[in-house]
């Protein structure tokens, strides 16, 4: 890896949303922003994919259960797991559409930068909803059996 230029800052595996504070990023700078957001995007869609099904399980399995409160409550659980699936479904799509068709490179940059943004946030959604969800899951397991 080579050094930065001066006033440039280094890209890192643990990016954030702010923009890139230059205009001139190398090809491959940008192919890797492109390859990180790829990877936030699958781990968020495949993340939603699993936990949605996981959901329809444990509704099943907690329907099948005998009657009690703390079924009840990881009922009413469920629906803040799905409305949180849904907005990670939601900042995947504001990603989708924020590169376009740009005219030259800084609409590509900036494209860029929208689409990082918002892969960001949805890989931080993904992230909290999939722990609440575990956890989740260990309880309708304990109230089921």
């Amino acid at each position: 890896m080579t050094p930065d230029a001066p006033g440039r800052h280094p890209m890192t595996v643990l990016h954030s949303p702010r923009p890139l504070p230059f205009t001139d990023a190398s090809d491959a700078e940008l192919a890797r922003c492109v390859q990180r957001s790829n990877h936030d995007t699958a781990l968020a869609g495949w993340a939603v994919t699993t936990m949605a099904l996981g959901l329809l399980v444990q509704a099943v399995l907690l329907a099948q259960a005998p009657p009690s409160p703390a079924q009840a409550v990881l009922a009413a659980l469920g629906v803040p797991l799905l409305a949180a699936g849904t907005r990670i479904v939601l900042l995947l799509d504001h990603a989708s559409t924020s590169i376009g068709s740009a005219a030259d490179r800084v609409q590509l940059l900036a494209g860029i930068e929208t689409r990082r943004f918002w892969t960001f946030r949805a890989r931080l959604w993904t992230l909290g909803t999939g722990a609440a969800f575990a956890l989740w899951t260990v309880a309708v397991q304990l109230v089921a059996h």
